[in-house]
């Protein structure tokens, strides 16, 4: 059962499924970026569109995107833990980003078995590994030093599926839907 669905006209954009970073984490994280572009540049991401790629659909016809929902809505994943400790740079994509020391194995589990079912279900055409990570810069030559980075450390209780658009701005966001994560059931 969607949380919540925000589905408008047909458009073109891309898709994907993400965890949402929270208010508090996303501020920290933000600020961070914000000290680093302020001394080597780069394109700062909004604070309110830091998340956690889960699986990357791309372009998807919007003939399908109701058996999409439907697909998501079906789905049973659990809630896990997510630690971002680390900062780190992708030289060859010009990309700051949060990242985990050491990812608790629930994350990756989550990715991989929601990736395996959009693959079983005709959405994806190849699962990838998955390497959990924020950007928060894009278009960063070279960072510096990077800072220590505070442990940022949530449950994720929601994934969402997720519309992006480019633009001369840069990235735009819009949540087509939201679904709860299943809390462990204690025996």
């Amino acid at each position: 059962m969607a949380v919540e669905t925000t589905y408008t006209a047909p458009s073109a954009g891309r898709l994907f499924f993400a965890l949402w970073v929270p208010p508090a984490c996303a501020g920290t994280l933000h600020a961070m970026a914000g000290a680093v572009v302020g001394r080597s540049g780069g394109r700062l991401m909004r604070e309110d569109t830091l998340h956690l790629t889960l699986a990357f659909l791309g372009d998807i016809a919007e003939r399908r995107l109701p058996a999409l929902l439907e697909h998501a809505a079906g789905l049973s994943l659990p809630r896990v833990p997510v630690c971002l400790d680390r900062l780190g740079f992708w030289a060859q994509n010009h990309i700051l980003f949060a990242g985990s020391s050491a990812p608790d194995p629930a994350l990756g589990a989550l990715a991989d078995s929601l990736q395996e079912s959009l693959k079983e279900a005709g959405f994806l055409a190849e699962t990838r590994a998955f390497v959990p990570h924020v950007t928060m810069l894009r278009k960063l030559l070279h960072p510096g030093k990077l800072p220590a980075l505070p442990a940022q450390a949530w449950e994720a209780e929601e994934f969402a599926l997720v519309r992006s658009w480019r633009s001369d701005r840069g990235a735009a966001y819009e949540t087509v839907a939201r679904w709860p994560l299943q809390a462990a059931v204690v025996s």
